[in-house]
């Protein structure tokens, strides 16, 4: 041995050594960035991308809702506008399967195209249902709309060989090897629709909800780090939180998800936080499900590396599948910093790796 080596040159070539903050400094300059920064992939919907800063990024993204209220039709027609403008889309559907999908998907063309509701996935699903022809006009627009649009997005129907974590992690290592050989070098979007389908890995073992939600959590985020991808999760709700404003706390299960996922997303009803005190109108369910379209809204729970409290309004039209952003969206303020802001007179600390302060207010 070289008696000039120094104690951490030996130390060095047994274990793996740390980096210094000095050297991930020097990342940072015109030059070499580009080896840390990431792409941003628009979803579509401009508010949503501005609150993401650009837009979905190599991240695990937990989208929460009640059921019914739509939210893998939000999911599919994101990963639908990211399949038209050419980013590989992985869709897990372990709830609808591929008919239903297309159908959907179908119905939300149409109404693109033609800005007015036209046929429903059901009608489409119907054996006895008949088309006119004017219909059938409109049913092959769709369709060759989302040939075109479609190509890459990838659905995957549960059944024997897709039941749980294990089978979706190999899917999407054997894809991105394939992708990556035919020189693909996009981002890659995998939907998992949802969360607390999936069964353990295990099934001879005896686990609680809350184990296999933690597992198949954290088995979730390896694959973002291990494969480098972006990763849009649903997840169901508990059922005491129905009805009621939406939290972190109204996750199922949400311990893991609370502090693995980069970003979590809850959609409500608008109106839905205006029931509470007197004085008030009561929110009513019904009423909010008559309307067309429905007035609903994302609110950004958590945003790791950037602002949460932001709410986006969203209007759905249900039986059409198609979600969009009313006119001035654009113009919305982020609803729960400008509460913060009214009430300690100060601007709240954004978040900074997962943790906040509380704002507080300024003294002279």
């Amino acid at each position: 041995m070289d008696m000039a080596e120094t104690d951490m040159e030996r130390l060095e070539k047994r274990e793996p050594a740390g980096q210094s903050l000095s050297s991930c400094a020097a990342l940072f300059s015109r030059e070499r960035i580009g080896s840390v920064s990431a792409e941003r992939v628009p979803t579509g919907f401009p508010s949503l991308d501005r609150s993401l800063n650009g837009g979905l990024f190599n991240g695990l993204f937990v989208l929460g809702a009640v059921p019914g209220l739509g939210k893998s039709t939000l999911a599919l027609q994101i990963a639908y506008n990211l399949s038209g403008r050419g980013y590989p889309v992985l869709y897990f559907a372990l709830e609808m399967n591929r008919a239903w999908i297309t159908a959907k998907a179908l119905c939300r063309a149409d109404f693109a195209l033609h800005r007015q509701p036209g046929f429903q996935a059901a009608d489409l699903l119907s054996l006895g249902k008949q088309f006119s022809d004017g219909e059938w006009e409109r049913i092959n627009q769709a369709r060759e709309l989302v040939e075109r649009e479609g190509q890459n997005l990838y659905l995957y129907e549960q059944g024997p060989e897709l039941t749980h974590i294990g089978q979706i992690r190999q899917h999407i290592h054997q894809f991105r090897e394939r992708y990556q050989a035919a020189g693909g070098n996009q981002p890659i979007l995998v939907v998992v629709d949802y969360l607390q389908i999936l069964t353990p890995r295990d099934p001879t073992g005896r686990f609680s909800d809350k184990q296999i939600v933690d597992d198949n959590v954290r088995e979730l985020c390896a694959i973002r780090d291990q494969e480098q991808v972006m990763i849009l999760l649903i997840s169901a709700l508990n059922r005491y939180s129905y009805n009621k404003e939406i939290s972190l706390e109204s996750f199922k299960e949400s311990g893991s998800i609370e502090y693995s996922a980069d970003v979590i997303l809850g959609m409500q009803y608008q109106g839905i936080e205006k029931s509470k005190g007197k004085g008030t109108v009561p929110f009513s369910l019904d009423d909010a499900k008559n309307r067309n379209p429905r007035q609903l809204e994302l609110s950004l729970l958590k945003m790791r590396y950037g602002q949460d409290g932001v709410r986006i309004p969203l209007e759905f039209y249900s039986g059409s599948s198609y979600f969009q952003e009313p006119e001035g969206a654009e113009l919305a303020k982020p609803a729960r910093i400008w509460e913060l802001r009214e009430r300690f007179g100060a601007w709240p600390v954004q978040y900074h790796d997962g943790f906040h302060q509380k704002a507080r207010r300024l003294r002279g």
